[in-house]
């Protein structure tokens, strides 16, 4: 191995030692002048194991005649190794990730052949399409320019190539090319339509297997077949965390606060952390994760999310909801079949948290959440000098129930059109608390979770009220659902002008049973998934 030292000191004369596992191996007096850095080099033995070693800088006649103090600082230290012919195998793990078909060759003629495979692969895999010419021939003239340098290594030349291929416009933004259309709309062509493929399903770039089908051309052809691949590697996991964290608000269980203590109705702040802390918080969010992607890989209906009467829970979190007679840290399925506490996203733990005040429920963030994430009605932005629920609390008396407060609110003209949609969907979660767990009661005040829509449905609690949304507003929730689809899988929001499209894809994905990756299947097939706008310039 190579071990490179870099010092700077003041004008006095130090002595460089180096130590592994613990016994002094080399010891050297180097001299330097005021101000200046100097390098020190040496070639040590070792084995193929691990070691513990120090570098230790120790001064020794300094500058005294004018009172300037001793120092020295180590900059830099590099390792480099191993040196001469090794087993490949001993290579790190990154370095053969770079170096994939072995040490660079001695030979010039087959070293530059290695230096070229090796930039068109790599910068091809970063642009998501073949490097052209140019490109490759300047990648490679960099690379030979860094290791024919004083101290260059065909290492730093390969360094300085990947630096420009990491900092190019083709590796930061998505560029899109096409392959027919007019001055309004083009095809987009398949290294395009791999791109927009991996980074919806996975958030990352697309995979050799992809690039190889739209290399062929038979991307297209087989889309299905490639959506069911791409969902079964464990990369898919980051659609399910980012876009169930930007859906269903995931992404915000874990840093709600919430007065904990005050919720619970104790003064100990060490029992209330027992019952509900972070790590409550991460098992609610991984519930969600869980239970989304179980419907998702075996494709049942997308209505299941709000009407299953199953979840994917652990024994803390089992303890935590009162669900008896569960053991086990593993998550894993339970039917909530004769249990108090029903299934689907509306009394997940996730759901509940982010729609709460930190001291309360909010029957108004429930209500509008529903309304907004799932029958997919967008509300307008509450009008101004509106008093809080507790300056109304105080005026008419402390023991008002949150029925009677939100009353006092639909009574407002100014409120009433918003409040008379989001309440009544609201108050029907009323019987469970700001941190989600369930309640019979309040103190004496037993919960009246009935209610009526302004469509005119009634409903008594929650399980009536999922009832209406698979009922009568199943394709509201379809319609949401493709929306957000949607604009999760192109980064764009839906325009009036998609709703032909949009139509399209909730009727396909209705005519073969409303599973969920029948609406992923169906989006990746629509003309804005398979298309573009034309540029500007054209």
């Amino acid at each position: 191995y190579e071990i490179t030292g870099k010092a700077s000191a003041q004008n006095y004369t130090s002595t460089w030692q180096v130590s592994i596992d613990g016994e002094k191996h080399e010891s050297r007096e180097i001299s330097l002048s005021k101000s200046k850095t100097g390098t020190i080099n040496l070639n040590l033995d070792l084995s193929a194991d691990m070691h513990r070693i120090e570098f230790g800088m120790f001064p020794n006649n300094g500058d005294v005649n004018n009172n300037v103090p001793l120092a020295v600082k180590v900059l830099k230290v590099e390792i480099t190794g191993p040196a001469g012919s090794i087993d490949w195998g001993a290579y790190p793990k990154s370095y053969r990730l770079i170096f994939s078909s072995g040490p660079p060759p001695k030979n010039p003629t087959e070293r530059d052949l290695y230096t070229k495979k090796l930039l068109n692969r790599i910068a091809s895999r970063a642009f998501r399409r073949p490097v052209n010419k140019d490109t490759l021939n300047r990648l490679i003239g960099l690379a030979k320019a860094k290791e024919s340098a004083p101290d260059g290594t065909y290492e730093a030349g390969i360094r300085l190539a990947l630096t420009a291929v990491l900092s190019s416009p083709p590796f930061l933004l998505r560029g899109e090319e096409s392959i027919d259309g007019n001055n309004e709309e083009q095809t987009i062509d398949e290294y395009s339509l791999a791109s927009r493929l991996s980074y919806f399903l996975w958030s990352s770039t697309p995979d050799a297997p992809l690039l190889k089908l739209a290399a062929q051309g038979k991307l297209r052809t087989n889309l299905r077949n490639t959506v069911d691949r791409m969902l079964k590697e464990s990369k898919s996991d980051r659609l399910i965390d980012n876009f169930v964290g930007q859906w269903l608000l995931t992404r915000d269980v874990e840093g709600k606060f919430f007065d904990t203590p005050h919720i619970l109705g104790i003064d100990d702040g060490n029992k209330a952390r027992q019952i509900f802390n972070l790590f409550t918080r991460q098992d609610m969010k991984r519930e969600t994760e869980l239970f989304f992607k179980h419907i998702l890989m075996e494709n049942r209906p997308a209505i299941e999310l709000v009407t299953a009467n199953y979840s994917f829970i652990n024994n803390r979190l089992a303890n935590f909801y009162g669900i008896k007679g569960f053991e086990g840290k593993e998550f894993r399925k339970v039917n909530f079949e004769g249990s108090t506490r029903p299934g689907g996203i509306l009394t997940h733990g996730s759901f509940l948290v982010v729609t709460s005040n930190p001291t309360r429920t909010s029957p108004v963030k429930r209500g509008l959440f529903v309304i907004d994430n799932l029958l997919g009605v967008p509300n307008s932005a509450a009008p101004p000098n509106v008093p809080e629920l507790e300056e109304t609390r105080q005026k008419i008396g402390k023991d008002a129930t949150m029925r009677e407060l939100m009353e006092l609110h639909r009574a407002k003209p100014l409120c009433r059109s918003c409040h008379a949609r989001m309440d009544p969907i609201g108050l029907a979660l009323e019987n469970y608390n700001a941190i989600g767990q369930r309640l019979e009661k309040k103190g004496e005040e037993i919960f009246d979770t009935s209610g009526v829509l302004v469509t005119g449905e009634k409903f008594e609690g929650i399980s009536e009220l999922k009832k209406i949304i698979a009922g009568p507003r199943k394709k509201d929730f379809h319609r949401c659902l493709t929306e957000k689809l949607f604009t999760y899988a192109l980064g764009r929001g839906v325009e009036y002008y998609d709703s032909p499209v949009v139509n399209k894809i909730i009727k396909e994905a209705e005519n073969k049973g409303g599973g969920l990756k029948e609406f992923i299947y169906a989006l990746i097939e629509s003309v804005p998934f398979q298309r573009r706008r034309a540029d500007q310039a054209n």
